[in-house]
């Protein structure tokens, strides 16, 4: 499975992932970890950072706010790998493909 999101530089829109296994929400913090891996970007939840986040303690929802990263350029199109760590799983598991493109989103100046 592939997820497609944007990335606006800049911006704090957030996307959330569900994290998904066989159409059903996994077990509720079974995943001890993610890691998202894209271009020289490395964003991982044990980091404290407001870009990559569980939504809560069950760990079943990825919040992303890739667009406030430092040293995103526009128009740059990223495959990003999302792995998930659990307490059977310490190598982690290949999650996921994430497909990543990043765009200005001019506003007007006060």
């Amino acid at each position: 499975m592939t997820t497609i999101l944007t990335a606006y530089i800049g911006r704090d829109n957030e996307e959330r992932l569900e994290l998904l296994q066989d159409g059903v929400l996994v077990t509720a913090s079974a995943v001890t970890r993610a890691v998202l891996k894209f271009g020289s970007f490395c964003l991982d939840t044990d980091v404290d950072t407001d870009e990559f986040y569980f939504l809560d303690s069950n760990n079943q929802v990825l919040c992303l706010k890739i667009g406030l990263l430092t040293g995103l350029a526009a128009k740059n199109y990223f495959d990003g790998k999302l792995t998930l760590f659990d307490n059977s799983n310490p190598e982690g598991l290949a999650w996921t493909n994430i497909h990543i493109t990043v765009f200005n989103w001019n506003i007007c100046s006060v």
